[in-house]
Parts: C-alpha cells; sequence; structure tokens
C-alpha cells in the first residue's frame, strides 16, 4: 500500500513521541504516540481492509487500539490495563483462529473477526464517554470519533453492490484520516484544560493544608444569601507553638486541625483556611443549636487528644465563634460576626465556643 496512507498516523507519532520526550513523566503520550506508530506501519504492511488474512492483522490492529486504551487510562491516573482489556484485545485473534477449526467458512469466520475487533474499539469509545472524571465537550467529541472508528470497522459487512467497493475503501481512508486528526487535537487539548484546572486548583487551595483559600471558599458560595451555619475557629497560643516546638511542628499542628475539623464537618459543608491559624467552616442550614453542637464537637477534637510531634505531644484548643447568614445577614457580614464572636470567645478564656 502507498506509504502517504500513514501519512498522518506517522505525524501523530511525530507529536506524542515530541510531546513525551519534553515531560518523560506522560507515559500515556508516549502509549498515544505508539498507537499511531503501529497503526501506520499496519497500514503500510497490511492490505486487509474489510478482509483479515492473517491473525497477525487483527492481533496488530487490536494491540493499536489497546495502547490508545491503555493511554487514555493513564491519561486519567489509572492502572493501564484490566483484564477485560486482555480478554477484549485477543478476542479478534481467538475469533478467526478458532472458528475455522469448528467449520465456519471464511466468509463468516472474517464477519466474526471483523465485529470482535468493531467491539474492542466500541469498548476503547465507550470508556472515553462514560469514565468517571471531569466531562468536557473535547472527551465528548474524542469518544464520538472513536465510536466512529467502530464504526467504520463494519464498512465492509454492509451489503453494497460489487461497482462500490472503491468507494468503501476511501470511506474507511476518510474516516481514518480525519478521526485521527480530531483524536490528537483532542488529546492535546484535554491535556492543556487539565494543566488549566490543576492552576486553577491551585490558586484556590491552601497549600499547606489542601483546604480551600479564601478565593476557594468565595467561589464554592457563589450565593452569599443562602442559609447557612459559619463557625470562625483560631488555634489558642498558637504562636508559643511555633516557639516552642519550631514551625514543622505548627506546620503537623495545622494539618492535624484540618483533619479533625474534616471529620465533623457536615455533608455539603466546606472547610477553608483565611490564613495564619484562623479556619472557617461554612455548611447548610440555620440552626443556631445545631451550629452550636458543632462548633462544641470541633473544641472537643482539639483539646480531647494532643498531636504527637517527634513522640512529643502537642497539647492544642481552638477558640471558636458562630454566627448564622441568609438573606438578611449575607454570608460575608456572617464571616464578620463570628469572627467577633471569636474574639469574645478568646477574652472568655479560650477553648470555649461563643454564638453571634
Amino acid at each position: 500500500m502507498d506509504p502517504s496512507i500513514s501519512t498522518l498516523q506517522l505525524t501523530d507519532f511525530i507529536v506524542f513521541a515530541t510531546c513525551w520526550s519534553l515531560r518523560r513523566s506522560k507515559t500515556s503520550f508516549l502509549l498515544f504516540g505508539a498507537s499511531f506508530l503501529l497503526c501506520a506501519v499496519m497500514a503500510i504492511g497490511f492490505v486487509d481492509f474489510g478482509y483479515y488474512g492473517s491473525e497477525w492483522a487483527l492481533l496488530g490492529w487490536s494491540i493499536g487500539g489497546s495502547l490508545f486504551w491503555s493511554g487514555f487510562r493513564l491519561f486519567d491516573g489509572r492502572s493501564a490495563m484490566t483484564w477485560p482489556m486482555v480478554g477484549l484485545l485477543v478476542l479478534p485473534t481467538a475469533v478467526h483462529l478458532l472458528l475455522p477449526g469448528l467449520g465456519v467458512d471464511a466468509d463468516t469466520t472474517n464477519a466474526a473477526s471483523t465485529l470482535a475487533y468493531a467491539l474492542h474499539e466500541a469498548a476503547v469509545a465507550h470508556y472515553v464517554l462514560t469514565s468517571r472524571g471531569p466531562r468536557s465537550p473535547i472527551r465528548l467529541m474524542a469518544g464520538i470519533a472513536l465510536a466512529v472508528v467502530a464504526v467504520s470497522i463494519c464498512f465492509p459487512l454492509l451489503p453494497l453492490h460489487p461497482a462500490y467497493p472503491s468507494m468503501l475503501v476511501v470511506g474507511i481512508f476518510v474516516s481514518d484520516h480525519v478521526t485521527s486528526i480530531v483524536l490528537t487535537t483532542c488529546i492535546l487539548a484535554l491535556d492543556a484544560e487539565k494543566a488549566y484546572a490543576a492552576i486553577e486548583r491551585l490558586a484556590r487551595t491552601d497549600p499547606l493544608t489542601q483546604l480551600l483559600n479564601r478565593e476557594g471558599l468565595a467561589s464554592a458560595l457563589p450565593d452569599s444569601s443562602k442559609e447557612s451555619c459559619v463557625l470562625y475557629a483560631d488555634l489558642d497560643h498558637f504562636k508559643a507553638v511555633n516557639d516552642r516546638f519550631g514551625h514543622a511542628a505548627g506546620d503537623e499542628v495545622l494539618k492535624e486541625f484540618a483533619k479533625r475539623a474534616k471529620a465533623v464537618l457536615p455533608e455539603g459543608g466546606h472547610l477553608a483556611r483565611l490564613g495564619g491559624e484562623e479556619f472557617v467552616l461554612v455548611f447548610p442550614g440555620k440552626d443556631r443549636q445545631m451550629a452550636l453542637g458543632l462548633a462544641e464537637r470541633l473544641r472537643s477534637a482539639m483539646a480531647s487528644r494532643p498531636v504527637l510531634w517527634n513522640d512529643d505531644p502537642i497539647r492544642v484548643t481552638v477558640s471558636v465563634g458562630v454566627a448564622l447568614a441568609g438573606a438578611k445577614l449575607g454570608l460575608r457580614s456572617a464571616i464578620e460576626r463570628a469572627d467577633a464572636a471569636l474574639y469574645e470567645a478568646k477574652l472568655a478564656g479560650r477553648d470555649c465556643v461563643k454564638a453571634a
């Protein structure tokens, strides 16, 4: 076959190989490139569109699809292979080898092998379209392109008039070229989208505790008039912890507080570190007693057991201010009132809860 048929696949291989060489941690890009390279070699070495005369052809095409599938799984942060994937990988070749031994004629064997291979490619499309994770129009487009590949594999099985076989091959080539372009573009766009999301997440997250920061809390709660309970917490005498045990110990105390605060945070609530040793908990509802009860649980969670640092127990307490937000008192104002209540808790001797 004319090597120009594989020009796009070879180009795609160069694109992904270059991306991988610039950032070796992107193993997924190496697999994408290997998939396109193998498909380019297969298109040159096997003139078998519509009729698989060799089990090696089916195995080669299936491996090419599996490499792409494994690349997408690694791109999503999952394991490269699963046992169902292995089964689908060997299915087309197994069908091609087993059916003749059962007395099935060559045309029927070819049709069954083609459908098995199409099933493998359809499974790749199904994964991309339905796997858990962030949904985006770009991923949808990639999944549709892979579904087109699965459908085009079945073109030769259509009962067309003998005068149209060349048109059928042209249709396969056109769909192959278009999907190659679409898939490469989508993967690069998804990678850029993931990088942007990571930067956005960093901008809205406290790097030490991995909690929301001020901007993150504001983004998570765009409706400031929604009824909610606000707890403003501050670790008591935190500077003394840093002075006595060191800043590394202080960081450990902050992370431990974040862990214990998450444990008492109701479902649908948000926890943020506003700076230093100050934290805010916001959760749905406008029940004063419930808010006070949760604030007491938070206070008790810190006072009940020390934070261990190099086998040294660091006893830390927390003061908490409580306020309620709603239509009459927006979230920002409620946080300010909870801060004022926190100040009263400090004046009252610390390690206690006060409500605005």
